[in-house]
């Protein structure tokens, strides 16, 4: 993937905050003009609104990139489906505007005007865009709980999801300069299951509202407090897990110094060259943490022998060859991850079946196992230079060597097809422009000869 220089990345911040917030007016401006100005915010929709701010005000924190989310999702479908896009856009996007001006202190005002009025004018385009799907999915169907409108609210909730995802994932992608499908998967990944289950939260809330009127709130605060409460459990119980994975880390790091940022670079490798393979999302989801934990075993090798300058012995390399079970041992153990333990195992063993610690050949390895092997090979011949982590029993290599390598042992002791995909990755510019650069020179010469 192409990466933004540095130079045009706070220019393209700017103005694709810019835009969103533009794109969030004229949509708003446009269905404004098509509706009746009674419609804009009936006093229904008014007092939902003011239940909305009560809502942001709870946000739950995600994991590591600092980013926020709410159950305002049920109370936008709601409005949606009783009221309109128009009110439903307000609803969704004036209490985002306040929460992100009064929450996060810490902050410069300028910083939360900014960012509020972009997740604002993200929130309301999601809106907007979920109810015109729903108005143009429903068309012609009469009550509610039919199986036209329910679909329509199914649809509606889709489009939210997938507009909501992508205007945060393209931000996220600016500001940070990282892989927009990684960001983009990794949001649906966390909230697609969250939204599935208060989806039948919004069905109540309409019939509570629609029988009730405004007394239905009251009726809803338990199931809504109840729905947060598992989505913020939820997210502890995996950031609990990621804390975990991140202490049996130093523990590799403290048994050989070598992989500190060898292991993180690993971690990072392993998402794009799996997704360019189709690996399963699930299976992508937990690659990072098999890369991280892959010489987990290493904790129990003496370190003379890890860091041996002259040749091993037999019994040395016995010592070695014990690390993946060893690790996969720990591994297997700890709720969550419990998948990686067998591509800890086999990262080792080899398409022609030299490898260890079974022997297996290509077809009975796990394409992750393979996909370890080489992210894990290049990184430890090409090293760090600025880190000083070069293994002192060997001499780094230049990138068009260690892709020479590679290739070299494409089919023998790596899966071609990994290969082949690593390097049109690290051709892409997804592990960083330098080695890019590398990689496309080698191509080029490739393809010449």
């Amino acid at each position: 993937m192409w990466e933004i220089p540095p130079r045009w990345s706070s220019f393209l911040v700017r103005y694709y905050h810019r835009g969103i917030i533009l794109m969030a007016a004229g949509l708003a401006l446009v269905l404004m003009l098509s509706t009746p100005p009674a419609q804009w915010l009936p006093a229904g929709a008014l007092t939902i609104l003011l239940f909305a701010v009560a809502t942001e005000m709870l946000p739950v924190s995600l994991l590591h990139g600092g980013t926020q989310v709410t159950l305002g999702f049920p109370i936008v479908c709601t409005v949606i489906a009783m009221y309109g896009t128009v009110p439903a856009m307000a609803v969704d996007s004036l209490p985002t505007l306040l929460a992100g001006v009064l929450l996060n202190r810490s902050y410069p005002l300028r910083h939360r005007l900014r960012w509020g009025l972009f997740n604002a004018a993200q929130s309301a385009i999601s809106a907007g865009a979920a109810g015109i799907a729903y108005y143009w999915c429903s068309t012609g169907a009469t009550g509610f709980l039919t199986i036209h409108t329910l679909l329509a609210l199914t649809l509606a909730a889709v489009i939210y999801l997938m507009v909501n995802a992508l205007l945060v994932s393209v931000a996220g992608a600016l500001y940070n300069r990282e892989s927009l499908p990684n960001i983009w998967q990794y949001m649906l990944r966390i909230v697609l299951p969250t939204y599935i289950l208060v989806m039948p939260l919004s069905i109540l809330l309409i019939l509570l509202l629609r029988t009730y009127h405004v007394a239905g709130f009251v009726l809803v605060a338990v199931p809504f407090l109840a729905a947060r409460e598992c989505f913020r459990q939820r997210i502890q119980q995996i950031r609990n897990y990621r804390e975990t994975i991140r202490a049996l880390g130093l523990l590799v790091q403290h048994a050989d110094p070598y992989t500190s940022g060898h292991l993180q670079r690993v971690s990072q490798m392993t998402i794009s060259v799996a997704t360019r393979l189709g690996v399963p999302s699930r299976h992508i989801e937990l690659l990072p943490e098999a890369a991280a934990l892959h010489d987990l075993g290493k904790v129990g090798v003496d370190e003379a022998v890890l860091n041996k300058l002259t040749p091993l012995t037999e019994a040395d390399w016995q010592m070695i060859r014990s690390h993946p079970l060893k690790g996969a041992e720990v591994v297997s153990g700890i709720k969550h991850i419990e998948p990686v333990a067998l591509w800890i195992t086999l990262h080792h063993e080899r398409p022609d079946g030299k490898g260890y610690p079974f022997g297996l050949k290509l077809g009975e390895i796990p394409i992750e196992a393979h996909i370890i092997a080489v992210v894990d090979a290049f990184d430890a011949m090409v090293g760090d230079d600025e880190k000083g982590e070069q293994r002192p029993y060997r001499k780094p290599k230049t990138v068009p060597e260690a892709i020479a390598e590679l290739q070299k042992g494409a089919g023998t002791q790596f899966h071609p097809e990994v290969v082949k995909a690593f390097i049109e990755a690290l051709a892409a510019g997804e592990f960083g422009v330098e080695h890019a650069k590398h990689a496309v020179s080698v191509m080029a010469r490739q393809a010449v000869a």
